[in-house]
This record gives structure tokens, sequence and C-alpha cells, in this order.
């Protein structure tokens, strides 16, 4: 598959800045402008591979809870260009990490063997075992993100992040901010970072760069390849829209406005 930029958490003395859906795997369209790649939304967990997992139901569904990013596959669709999302959890498989990623060494790589809480997740998987599961979601996932994107895309990286930080993240730092915008040197164009930050702080909102989370996804094929291929994350807080309708909707336009201007 080649390398990717995948979100990854940033150094706690990382600098802050304040101050109708349409899914590839539905429709298919050969020139995409905005790529909307969408990877932890889903809660989905197969029945064939349920047995993989130590915990209860009641254990299960609380860490679906912890780990999805709920909803942000309505918060970001819908507002134009082509949407690639991971169809499982990502206790399942997830896509946005490296194979070898350096979250293995708190059993949260692209295959999870811990939880939020840095308590067993899974059982020992066999070989044959982990490479089912990347056959099944990682690979494909990849191979649709790949055939979506095109020289110009814009790749909007699509996440939301927990108030208070998770026990298995490295940056426990409190007051964490409205927005994160994830950036790269070399796919993130200056000007756009600045457009996100410069629209929402004049939201009134609180935007960090690159903390707590940093770095955005690019498909290996253009990574490093083919500046053309524009990446840039956007991170938003849950509080401004799980547990409230009319913060969901306030959210929903706000990020459809944002995107418009990215685009």
């Amino acid at each position: 598959m080649g390398r990717v930029i995948r979100r990854r958490q940033a150094p706690p003395d990382h600098p802050m800045f304040s101050g109708g859906i349409e899914t590839f795997s539905v429709r298919r369209r050969k020139q995409a402008t905005t790529v909307l790649h969408v990877p932890h939304s889903s809660t989905v967990i197969p029945a064939e591979i349920r047995d993989q997992f130590l915990l209860s139901d009641v254990e299960l569904e609380a860490e679906i809870q912890a780990m999805t990013d709920h909803r942000t596959d309505e918060l970001f669709a819908g507002h134009g260009g082509v949407t690639v999302a991971a169809e499982v959890s990502r206790l399942v498989c997830d896509v946005e990490r490296f194979l070898d990623d350096p979250m293995e060494a708190v059993g949260m790589g692209c295959i999870y063997a811990c939880t939020s809480q840095q308590e067993p997740l899974r059982r020992p998987l066999s070989p044959q075992e982990r490479q089912a599961l990347l056959d099944t979601y990682y690979h494909p996932h990849h191979a649709r993100l790949t055939e979506v994107v095109q020289p110009g895309s814009l790749i909007i990286d699509c996440h939301s992040f927990p108030d208070q930080a998770l026990p298995y993240e490295s940056d426990q730092t409190p007051d964490r901010p409205d927005f994160c915008i994830g950036t790269d040197d070399y796919h993130t164009p200056p000007g756009l970072a600045a457009t996100a930050v410069d629209f929402l702080e004049g939201q009134g909102y609180i935007v960090a760069v690159n903390w707590p989370f940093a770095g955005s996804m690019v498909p290996g094929k253009y990574y490093r390849k083919d500046a053309s291929v524009r990446s840039i994350m956007v991170e938003v807080n849950r509080r401004l829209y799980l547990d409230d309708a009319e913060g969901f909707e306030r959210t929903r336009g706000m990020i459809g406005e944002l995107l418009g201007l990215l685009g």
C-alpha cells in the first residue's frame, strides 16, 4: 500500500493556536475534487469475529462509546464531494494507523489488543486471523480511498475527540480546544490551514493546530510524490455537538461553511 500520513497524537509541548450523503461505496465519481475521509464513525462489530473480544457485551458497548468518532459521517458528509468511510468499528481494525504503527507499543496499532483503559481487549490472535482482518477491512478501505483520490484532490480527514483525554493517550493536558486542525508540511499548504483557523476563530471557537492530534491522511500512491493532492484534518470536540441536538445542527452547518471555504 505504501505509506500514509496518519492521525497521531501530538507531543504534550506542541504549541497551540487559540484566540444528501454520497459515499464512495455506494456511488463512484471519476473526478473527485473533495474527498471526505471518515475512518472512525462506525460502531459495527461483525458477529463472526465477536468471539475475538474478551469484553462482555456491556463492556464492549462502553468501549465503542468511548472510542467512536460519533456522527462524524453526518457532520461532514452532505456538503459536497465524496465520502470514504470505514465500514467497521476501529476496534475491529483501525484504518488510520500504519501497518507498523508506533501505537503498537500500547496495544493500539491497526489491530487493537488493548482498550482505551489499557486493559486487554482481544484474545491473542493467530497470524492468520490478524491477516484476515487486514485483508477484509484494512486493505480494501485503502484501495477505495486510493481509487477515489485524484491529482488535485483535497482530502478532509474527518474526526472528533473527547473533551477529556482517554487513559491511553500520552497527552493528558486538560482544557482541550474546540477544534484541532491537523497538517502535513508537504500536503497541507499554509494558506489552507490558515483559512481553517481564521474561519473557526472568527466563529468564536478555540482552535489548535496539531494538538492534541496531528497529521492528515494521504494515500501512499501520492504521499510525498504529488503536492497537488492536499490534505487537512479537522477534529471536532464532542462537547460541541454530541449531547445537544441544537449543538449538532449548529456544528454541522458551520462545518459546511468551512468545507466550502477549503474546497
